[in-house]
């Protein structure tokens, strides 16, 4: 099998995988389109026990290619929405993320000088912590122009790929915990959705 087929067919198995994963829900909650990272990881565990080599070409095209499409159709999703939603209430809320990403940036920095943990890896864990994938390929992008070795690059994906479920955790245990503390907004707005 050719280089090129081997790792569409790898890739066509992790999208599989993932989609499985994604449609596994306990007690009502499941990853939805974050199990593809899941079933990346299993079957990765598994192509590199087989010492199976993928084309590092066609692996590059389909992270950018990849990555292109996701921000697409966020934009496409959210952008007819979004200045609607900066009139009523969007303005105060995307201060609060602004400032929630400088809060991660700072944090960020503070492992780095503290524990002296690689700039790479660093910086996968921001990207993954905050489930912030575009994130992730500017940051693999901006190591490439300076031309740190791929290798080192690589880390960026590694450590990204261990925080991201931490993030979500994060994320859900947050709406949980919003959702016990602000019962009331919850019922309100139910009917509305």
């Amino acid at each position: 099998m050719s280089d090129i087929a081997l790792t569409v067919s790898v890739l066509a198995l992790v999208a599989v995988v993932g989609l499985w994963i994604g449609n596994v829900k306990v007690r009502g909650v499941g990853f939805g389109i974050g199990g593809v990272l899941f079933g990346g990881i299993i079957v990765g565990h598994f192509v590199d026990q087989a010492g199976i080599t993928l084309s590092s070409p066609m692996l590059h095209f389909i992270q950018e290619f990849g990555l292109i499409l996701f921000v697409y159709t966020i934009g496409i999703q959210v952008g007819p929405g979004f200045f609607a939603s900066l009139r009523v209430s969007g303005l105060r809320l995307n201060l609060f993320a602004i400032l929630i990403v400088i809060l991660g940036g700072l944090v960020t920095a503070v492992l780095h000088k503290l524990f002296d943990i690689p700039l790479p890896v660093v910086l996968g864990i921001f990207s993954g912590a905050v489930t912030n994938t575009p994130a992730l390929g500017a940051g693999q992008q901006i190591l490439r122009d300076l031309g740190v070795p791929l290798d080192t690059v690589d880390q960026m994906g590694m450590s990204y790929a261990m925080a991201y479920p931490f993030g979500i955790c994060g994320i859900l245990l947050t709406m949980w915990a919003g959702a016990t503390v602000f019962p009331h907004q919850r019922r309100e707005r139910s009917p509305a959705v």
